[in-house]
């Protein structure tokens, strides 16, 4: 006698089969990161940013040093005279002798080299013979540019540096081949030729000497 229940089969008594395997994923998909992998640091960026922030500083460091009132009142270095220049006529002083026989020779050469700017005194030259070229240029040891000043008005004139005794002395002594003091037009371009000038007008020596 039966209950009205079906006893089924096999299969039935087992019921329902394994559960179908998992979809391989599609083909191209990288795999998903494990979370190592996701938080991890992008190194190369931070140095990047590191490098920018050190840059950034050093140009701000610069702009403000450079604005700064220390850096405004560095004080510069102060211009010298060049050691080529020479000492002006206004700041020359010196006599003219006659040692010819002209009458009135050192007179109006004394004269001629007031007009340039010299301080002057003449006189004739007792002491010594008359000179056969153009003219000695006697001086001390502290008148020594003062010379090379003169002898530009004076070309072919012979420099006799005197004893130790003679100092702040400087003579002209005329000679038989003296006929006239150069004009400034032939002393400047006398001096242009043998690379050298005058001091600047608010300067008395040719010796570097600072302008402040």
């Amino acid at each position: 006698m039966t209950d009205g229940r079906s006893t089924g089969g096999p299969s039935g008594a087992r019921g329902a089969g394994p559960p179908p395997p998992p979809a391989p994923a599609p083909a191209g998909r990288p795999p998903a990161r494990s979370e190592q992998t996701a938080g991890r640091r992008p190194l190369p960026a931070l140095i990047c940013l590191v490098a920018l922030t050190l840059l950034t500083a050093l140009v701000w460091w610069r702009v403000l040093e450079r604005g700064s009132p220390h850096a405004a009142s560095t004080p510069t270095a102060c211009p010298t005279v060049s050691s080529h220049a020479l000492p002006r006529p206004t700041s020359v002083t010196v006599t003219v002798l006659n040692s010819t026989t002209r009458s009135g020779l050192a007179k109006t050469t004394a004269a001629a080299l007031a007009k340039l700017g010299f301080t002057t005194s003449y006189a004739n030259d007792t002491g010594h013979a008359a000179i056969a070229g153009v003219a000695e240029i006697r001086f001390g040891q502290d008148e020594k540019d003062a010379a090379a000043t003169l002898n530009f008005y004076f070309p072919g004139a012979t420099q006799v540096p005197l004893g130790a005794n003679s100092a702040g002395k400087l003579v002209v002594s005329l000679g038989t081949q003296f006929h006239a003091v150069q004009t400034e037009t032939q002393v400047a371009a006398a001096m242009s030729s043998a690379h050298v000038s005058l001091a600047p007008k608010s300067f008395t020596t040719a010796t570097a000497t600072p302008t402040c």
